[in-house]
């Protein structure tokens, strides 16, 4: 904290990675939910640029933080906190953000199976990023080999890139949403492997991280914050009533982006694009089990692993939970939203 305020930072420079934060400020989840001063000023922070650079969390993400005086991290990989647990780190897993892998891996017509990606390009948004993880692990449980059996092509972010990449040629594999493999599969494409299916408890792909000194001094302003995310993870899903408002948000914070091919992002075209987002109605992260067997596949857990009762601290976003659903207001909109998730399966 500084001068009396939870400080809440993006791990990632990636726009949609405060949309919920930002849409839990803009809507008053956040003041409404208890962060505010006696005088009734705003009892939080939230630094809009990222901690550390894209791609090298896994080693900067403790240190970003204590730099900046950070209390709650935003999007961090789960496979990081794990790491930096286990060099002594003071931060904890605290909620999911990003609880699934939705869409699918898809190659044109002569691709008909991953082990068919051998000797081809793998296309990935960015290095070590959540798509070139995901994308990691079904290559290795397919019998690839990662550094001798595929190239990987960096195509940038962009949902147009990765299309582009696919019709043009430029790889013979890559990630794509589910809407958008519909339409391709018209054209002869076959999906590669659709990993949504392979997690039934959850896959923890982003979580939120907070420091271990504020869970301990003030467990009240993180679970005011717990509560405004999860009323925030709910608004974001809650389809189509919020989408117009959605996509203005993430416009305005396109726009205001440093970063040239984030600008050149397009924003979300149906509300199915937001009711997939894989935002945990109930905000806890799910599945680490899976999760860390999977690392380890690829390679991963070249270290002590601590446990997992030892890495996450999960009991105030269950009583952050807890305490929204009792409140009657708030049922319709959690009613809409749990059709939402039991339609997608998360």
């Amino acid at each position: 904290m500084r001068d009396g305020k939870l400080r809440i930072a993006p791990t990632c420079y990636h726009t949609l990675h405060i949309v919920p934060i930002m849409a839990a400020h803009e809507m008053n989840f956040l003041y409404d939910e208890g962060l505010k001063t006696a005088d009734g000023s705003l009892a939080y922070e939230i630094l809009r640029d990222p901690m550390v650079p894209f791609g090298l969390e896994k080693l900067g993400i403790s240190q970003g933080m204590k730099e900046r005086s950070v209390d709650i991290a935003l999007d961090v990989q789960s496979r990081t906190i794990f790491f930096q647990r286990a060099r002594g780190a003071d931060v904890y897993i605290i909620a999911g953000w990003r609880n699934q892998v939705p869409g699918v891996i898809i190659g044109p017509p002569h691709i008909k199976s991953l082990q068919d990606v051998k000797g081809q390009r793998v296309g990935i948004s960015d290095y070590n990023s959540i798509r070139h993880w995901a994308q990691q692990i079904q290559l290795r449980k397919a019998g690839l080999d990662l550094e001798r059996d595929v190239e990987w092509v960096r195509i940038g972010p962009s949902r147009q890139r990765h299309l582009d990449a696919l019709l043009g040629g430029k790889v013979e594999c890559a990630p794509i949403s589910s809407a958008d493999a519909e339409d391709l599969k018209k054209q002869g494409f076959n999906i590669l492997a659709t990993p949504k299916d392979q997690y039934p408890d959850g896959r923890p792909e982003r979580i939120i991280a907070a420091t271990g000194r504020i869970l301990e001094e003030r467990p009240d302003l993180v679970k005011s914050f717990l509560k405004a995310l999860i009323r925030s993870y709910w608004f974001c899903r809650d389809m189509p009533k919020n989408f117009e408002y959605l996509c203005q948000l993430h416009r305005r914070l396109l726009n205001g982006s440093a970063d040239p091919e984030e600008r050149e992002r397009a924003t979300w075209r149906a509300p199915r694009d937001l009711e997939v987002m894989p935002f945990p109605i109930d905000g806890k992260a799910t599945g680490f089990e899976q999760m860390l067997a999977d690392e380890e596949k690829i390679g991963g857990l070249d270290y002590n692993v601590p446990s997992i009762k030892d890495v996450c601290a999960q009991d105030l976003v269950e009583e952050a939970f807890k305490e929204l659903r009792a409140r009657k207001e708030l049922e319709p909109e959690y009613k809409r939203v749990k059709a939402i998730a039991e339609r997608w399966g998360y």
